[in-house]
């Protein structure tokens, strides 16, 4: 295999990763392309981390990477605290922690962290980090929010990304939700749900994300509610092969896929 297709290779099998599952990939990459591939499988998961958004421990303080953060090759920043840090991309550790030169958005952006913590406490069950980063050259911030559920020892985990970017010079807010949960106990079972948001008016920006995501919340329930109806009762006439009943109706409700997906983010 060429060295280009080795990189596409690891690429492919690294961006395909559910949350929270990085380790392990990164084990098995280890085990079956050997030592030497070290390096070419840290770089993709540099870039797994900063396009997924995966939060990063610095100093016991969870902080969201992303693009808008990286500062120079290397170090990467977090406007609220004020820090620059580079970064262990497989611990997902922060590093070589400095205060930030400038930092005159810091204020702004940790009020509205504030508020943003106090709305995702009273409306995400799971463990949640928030970011909000002045974008550079702009009266734009950028706003993520990442909500993750891991449950190995029962063979799932699950994510949810909102990305959002407010611009203050016209109070409008655009973005991007995704949705992620993987079961793999006995089999493989990957659902993911994205919504796009178009730039919508946002006078109170926390109050905006509330009534985006509820509403995608409330298109996830009707999703699920049609899965477990219709689309399951579908196959029906397929699954008698393996010889096991499926409680159709009510019961069907029970079912994990669509009960935790639902609820457990």
């Amino acid at each position: 295999m060429s060295e280009s297709n080795f990189d596409s290779v690891i690429s492919e099998i690294i961006f395909d990763t559910p949350a929270g599952e990085i380790q392990e990939v990164y084990n098995s990459l280890i085990t079956l392309a050997g030592e030497n591939a070290k390096d070419t499988i840290l770089d993709v998961i540099e870039q797994y981390n900063v396009k997924n958004n995966i939060p990063i421990d610095v100093d016991g303080n969870l902080v969201i990477l992303s693009e808008n953060t990286k500062s120079g090759a290397s170090r990467y920043t977090d406007a609220v605290r004020g820090v620059s840090f580079t970064v262990d991309h497989l611990s997902k550790k922060g590093l070589d922690v400095e205060p930030l030169q400038d930092a005159a958005s810091q204020e702004e952006c940790k009020k509205l962290h504030e508020q943003l913590t106090e709305y995702t406490a009273k409306n995400y069950p799971g463990d949640v980090t928030i970011a909000v980063n002045p974008i550079a050259d702009s009266q734009k911030l950028e706003i993520i929010i990442i909500s993750t559920k891991y449950n190995p020892a029962n063979f799932w985990n699950g994510d949810w990304r909102s990305k959002y970017t407010y611009d203050a010079s016209s109070n409008q807010i655009s973005g991007s939700i995704d949705v992620h949960v993987h079961y793999y106990e006995d089999g493989n079972v990957s659902f993911k749900s994205n919504k796009t948001v178009e730039s919508t008016p946002a006078t109170d920006v926390v109050d905006a994300i509330s009534q985006i995501e509820g509403e995608f919340e409330k298109s996830l329930d009707i999703s699920f509610t049609e899965l477990n109806e219709k689309q399951f009762k579908a196959l029906r006439r397929r699954l008698p092969i393996t010889r096991s009943k499926v409680n159709w109706g009510k019961a069907i409700g029970n079912y994990r896929l669509g009960k935790d997906a639902a609820e457990g983010l």
